[in-house]
Formats: C-alpha cells, structure tokens, sequence
C-alpha cells in the first residue's frame, strides 16, 4: 500500500529500509490526514491548538456557581481562606478528601460561614481558572512545535525521495544514512508527541471538573 507523496525506493527494502519505509509512508499519512482534516474546520481562534476539544479559553461562571456574587470579594485577605483554597486547588488532592475539608470548614466557619465560603469559591474560580489557562498556553505550545516537526519530516521526506539514493539499488551513501537515521529520530518524536497529546488534552476538562465539583460541595454548604 502506498500513500500520496510516498514511495519507497529499491534501497529502502531492505529489513532496516522497509521498517523506515513503513514508519515514514505512516507518518506521513498522519500528517497530511491531520492538514486534510484541519482544512474542513472552521478557523480555530487558536491555530495552534493540538487537542480535538474545542478550545473555551476561560471557564464561564455561570456555568459552574449559581451562588451570591464574587465581584470584589478579597478572598486573599482572609489567611484560612486562602489556606484552604491552595489546598483544594492542588491536583494531588482527592475530591472526596476536598469535599469533606469544605464540610469541615463551612462548620467551623460561625456567624461568617456564607461569606467565607462565598470567598472560598472566589479564590478557586480565580485559581483553577489561571491554572487552566497555563495548561492551554503549554498545550498551545507544545502545538506549535508538532505542526513545525511535521513540517521537517515533510521536508526530510522530500529530500530523501528526491536523493541520488532513492533509486541506487547498491543501497544508501553515508550521507543518505544520515540523513534517513536523522528522519527516523524526528518520526520517533512527534509519534510520542501525538500519544502524550491524547492525555494531555484531558487536562483542561479535568480542571473545569474539580472546579464543578468543589462548587457543588461549597453551594451545598452555604445554607
């Protein structure tokens, strides 16, 4: 089987050209399926979004508290609060842990329970929402790097298939080693870049989910 843009040459069937023969004609195939793909989008505010989610820069308020307003609220004021909030922000803290931490406190809280705990949603809106938005920026980045590797393996390719080497049937020169080892290694990274990336792209939706969920625990306290 062959893909456009793809074909190998005498010297790539031996046992080390044909594995690199099939590596590159897959990889290429990936990477022209993902432009084809991309072309039928509309245009992403982000180009350099990797993930197939759809990029929401901030998490709506409404969507996640349907409490009292927290405009203005100084949540950073109040040392318990802000304590807290770090504690319930850290991703190494289980959500049944934290649920049962906001119980704990709204019980503690006296006369000021509400308005504590309004604060205590205010300052984890402020800080999941900032933490989500340096995931999306790392994701962005780490886009922006896979669109400029496959770039080069586009050009490596081209070069490789346009060499002398391509049709010498005595098998590659030093250079033409060379240069299909350096492709292999480029191959090799943006295959583990697109594997990280399917895990990777969870992490916003996660953090919107832990700000759901430390809400719910909070509204249902408020009373």
């Amino acid at each position: 089987m062959q893909f456009q843009g793809f074909t190998p040459s005498p010297a790539a069937l031996s046992s080390r050209g044909l594995a690199r023969a099939l590596a590159v004609t897959i990889v290429t195939a990936i990477v022209h399926g993902n432009a084809f793909a991309e072309a039928a989008k509309p245009e992403p505010a982000n180009p350099d979004w990797p993930c197939k989610q759809i990029l929401v820069e901030q998490i709506s308020l409404p969507a996640v508290w349907a409490g009292p307003s927290i405009e203005g609220v100084d949540w950073r004021g109040d040392e318990a609060v802000a304590d807290l909030v770090a504690h319930l922000a850290a991703r190494k803290t289980p959500i049944e842990a934290a649920e049962h931490s906001i119980e704990a406190f709204a019980a503690s809280a006296g006369p000021d329970k509400k308005a504590k705990l309004v604060a205590l949603f205010a300052g984890l809106f402020e800080t999941l929402n900032s933490q989500r938005i340096e995931i999306i920026d790392g994701l962005s980045r780490f886009g922006r790097k896979q669109k400029a590797l496959a770039a080069k393996i586009r050009a490596e390719n081209a070069e490789i298939q346009k060499s002398p080497d391509a049709s010498r049937p005595a098998g590659p020169s030093v250079e033409g080693n060379a240069a299909a080892q350096k492709l292999e290694w480029d191959l090799r990274l943006f295959d583990e870049g697109r594997v990280s990336l399917s895990y990777a792209c969870e992490a916003p939706t996660q953090v919107e989910q832990r700000l759901f969920a430390l809400s719910r625990a909070i509204q249902n306290n408020l009373d």
